[in-house]
């Protein structure tokens, strides 16, 4: 099936302005790719406030525990005086979590901006040259295909008389619609290098039969 696939035009005018759409679809890919990889980056660094509180409360946490065990541990008096460091810890729990509820609302938000200002345009860009690409593969594949038949350039004539503006028909005679009626060799192919042309492509001669 590879064999079938044709991303080119043979023409070499055609073929060009197809590879220079290519090129400018790939590098506006990689301009969306770049511009959301570096709005997310931006986004994130506002996660720096939200990490520093994560840090400064498990560290404040670690130390009011430590003193409230410490001093917990004085006779008699001891759960009195343990009372206000394990609700100073409990505090700086808060804190942590708080600083982790920040960094993983920032991460969010740098992951919505990045797909935004990267992925929404990718997927345009996308839409917009996919597609015709696709088309024109399986068009052009199918019509070489026929080319190679004599069978196959009576229907590409057959689609030339029924898809080439009127005014092209004319320009190349309309004696060509009784040729292609009679079944004359030259007129079908004068017809089917019509529709060939318009994919790009060229006609090559068909065995007879």
């Amino acid at each position: 099936m590879l064999m079938d696939i044709h991303w080119y035009a043979e023409s070499p005018a055609r073929r060009s302005r197809q590879i220079f759409a290519d090129a400018m679809a790939a590098l506006a890919l990689l301009v969306c790719v770049w511009i959301g990889d570096g709005v997310h980056d931006l986004t994130a660094e506002l996660a720096g406030p939200g990490r520093a509180l994560e840090s400064g409360g498990a560290a404040l946490a670690d130390r009011m525990d430590d003193a409230g065990r410490a001093a917990g541990n004085v006779p008699l008096a001891g759960d009195e005086l343990a009372a206000p460091f394990e609700g100073a810890g409990e505090a700086s729990r808060a804190i942590e979590d708080a600083g982790v509820q920040q960094q993983e609302v920032v991460a969010a938000l740098a992951n919505a901006l990045g797909w935004v200002t990267g992925g929404v345009p990718a997927l345009i860009v996308l839409a917009l040259w996919l597609p015709p690409r696709i088309r024109f593969t399986r068009q052009a594949g199918m019509a070489i295909r026929l080319r190679e038949r004599a069978a196959g350039l009576d229907l590409l004539a057959l689609r030339a008389l029924a898809r080439q503006p009127l005014e092209d028909l004319a320009r190349v005679g309309p004696e060509l619609v009784d040729g292609w009626r009679a079944r004359d060799r030259r007129a079908i192919e004068t017809l089917a290098a019509l529709e060939l042309r318009r994919l790009g492509l060229g006609i090559r001669q068909a065995p007879p039969g």
